[in-house]
């Protein structure tokens, strides 16, 4: 298996339990504001590290792929607070602030999976 299927698999069963959890304790309000931002941080994540799995064997690239990455987290950020400030579908706050906590849980699981299928000579 691929360590960006891994990722995939392993972020969206943790990024599932955690939402659950979350949406439980806030209330129904918050709930669809959170599985929204979970499913967004899911997306943005798998792009992100993609560009950090296309240059890992490359040093010399690696910190440019973990800036596009951080770039479009911070534009996945910023359109999300514009949407959801132009909107009225979600609450803001839950919106965002749950959106910031998965895109950290999943940025905590790119250590375990980045070395994932390199070999070292």
């Amino acid at each position: 298996m691929s360590a960006w299927a891994a990722y995939a698999g392993a972020g969206l069963g943790i990024l599932a339990a955690v939402a659950l959890a979350a949406s439980l304790a806030t209330g129904s309000d918050a709930a669809p504001a959170i599985w929204f931002a979970a499913g967004i941080a899911w997306i943005v994540q798998l792009l992100a590290f993609a560009a950090l799995v296309a240059v890992r064997r490359n040093h010399a690239l690696f910190t440019a792929g973990w800036l596009g990455g951080m770039v479009i987290r911070f534009i996945a950020l910023a359109a999300l607070a514009f949407f959801g400030s132009r909107t009225a579908v979600f609450p803001v706050k839950p919106l965002l602030v749950s959106f910031v906590a998965f895109l950290f849980l999943m940025i905590l699981l790119e250590p375990v999976f980045l070395k994932r299928g390199l070999r070292t000579s």
